[in-house]
């Protein structure tokens, strides 16, 4: 069960860190300003484009910080663990606040973006399309907040986000290059396997517009999801906490 005090805090604290509003921000402005500037360059010719719910992976890893690890290097865990309040509560709450703030900035880039396309065209996106785009975002966030949350549960601070970047990179840069030897086939396999678990997403379009419906992403992305989550509890259950721990 999740705590609805303690996901009130993350939520609205999220908002009041700079370190938690400043990067999400200037995620959207920044995305923003370049499809205007694109606008003008090409004099209204090239319209812009509603970005793939993955493409957005840039928002849940910059409110990673605010996650378990970060209260531990803070000194807050000790105190917040003095409280009646179970170790899987939590995690639970922590993963749901962050998956809702990263939701509500990932949803805040897709509205603006859509009202700029609507306003430089006639033909803007269908609004199936956009609900399907925002179904996905909020997939991502929820699931990479399982993910960062579960790194978080032993890691301090940035070492949650730390770990995504390695492992992010190890299947971007380095299980691509080996699965070119055919005696290596595998590093492709393993590659996407990572990426499901790094950056769990639900895409709605080819799970509910195919016939019959595929249960097959349902269940692997609420398998993924479901799996992290477990796995943080069970490292954070295992976790010894003292007031002299940093």
């Amino acid at each position: 069960m999740m705590s609805l005090p303690l996901y009130r805090s993350r939520v609205t604290g999220s908002f009041h860190r700079l370190s938690t509003l400043g990067p999400p921000l200037a995620f959207v402005m920044v995305s923003l300003a370049w499809s205007v500037a694109m606008l003008l360059y090409t004099n209204f010719l090239l319209t812009p484009q509603l970005d793939l719910p993955r493409d957005v992976f840039l928002i849940p890893l910059s409110l990673g910080l605010a996650a378990i690890g970060r209260d531990a290097s803070e000194g807050l865990l000790p105190v917040m663990l003095t409280r009646p309040l179970r170790r899987s509560t939590y995690v639970l709450s922590h993963w749901a606040a962050l998956g809702s703030v990263a939701s509500f900035w990932a949803l805040l880039h897709l509205v603006l973006q859509w009202g700029l396309i609507s306003a430089s065209t006639p033909h803007p996106p269908m609004l199936l399309e956009v609900l399907y785009n925002a179904l996905g975002r909020v997939s991502l966030c929820f699931g990479m907040a399982a993910t960062l949350v579960c790194f978080s549960t032993r890691l301090p601070a940035w070492g949650n986000i730390a770990l995504w970047g390695l492992l992010f990179f190890l299947a971007e840069r380095v299980l691509p290059g080996l699965g070119k030897d055919e005696s290596a086939r595998f590093a492709f396999t393993v590659r996407q396997y990572l990426l499901g678990l790094l950056m769990p997403e639900l895409d709605f379009r080819r799970t509910f517009a195919a016939t019959p419906l595929s249960w097959f992403r349902l269940t692997t992305y609420f398998s993924n999801v479901t799996l992290l989550l477990l796995l943080g509890i069970h490292i954070f259950n295992q976790r010894e906490v003292s007031y002299a721990s940093r």
